[in-house]
């Protein structure tokens, strides 16, 4: 029998969870649950985490899905200013990370509607992200949400 895909099946009516704006006290779980984005990497400093927290700038919001104290899922949200446009407002999404044990149940898709919520009362006239290439059921994902090809996302190492 083939494996299931995570992301084909229903969201569940039953599960609970509540979507809110992290905090400081929530790094050391938030830093576990972003190493899940890539596992090769560093595990994120809480401590550093915890600061930067503290002290958000009115242009960026990291939600984060919790149930009973576990954290679900996370995403960051960064509002930019277009000069060549009138100072016309968009927002960028990044970091989406839903728990491995926790796909297919609805907080992705929730953490999303929070995201566009936040970005439409910013003023935003659009709402963006970028993922890799090969990741293609969060290809479909997306998608499935409404969000279409737009353009080509291109990247320059720094480092």
């Amino acid at each position: 029998m083939p494996a299931v895909d995570p992301s084909a099946l229903p969201d569940s009516p039953f599960v609970h969870f509540s979507v809110r704006a992290a905090s400081p006290g929530d790094a050391n779980r938030l830093a576990d649950l972003l190493q899940q984005l890539g596992e090769q990497d560093p595990r994120p400093d809480p401590t550093l985490l915890a600061l930067r927290l503290a002290e958000l700038p009115a242009s960026r919001e990291v939600l984060v899905a919790e149930r009973d104290g576990k954290l679900l899922g996370t995403c960051t949200l960064n509002l930019i200013e277009h000069l060549a446009h009138d100072f016309a407002r968009s927002a960028v999404v990044e970091d989406v990370v839903v728990d491995a044990g926790a796909r297919g149940l609805g907080v992705g898709r929730a953490l999303m509607e929070k995201a566009a919520e936040r970005a439409r009362a910013w003023g935003c006239y659009k709402l963006a992200l970028s993922t890799h290439r090969d990741r293609e059921a969060a290809h479909r994902f997306y998608e499935a949400l409404g969000y279409r090809p737009h353009g080509i996302s291109l990247a320059l190492s720094l480092s």
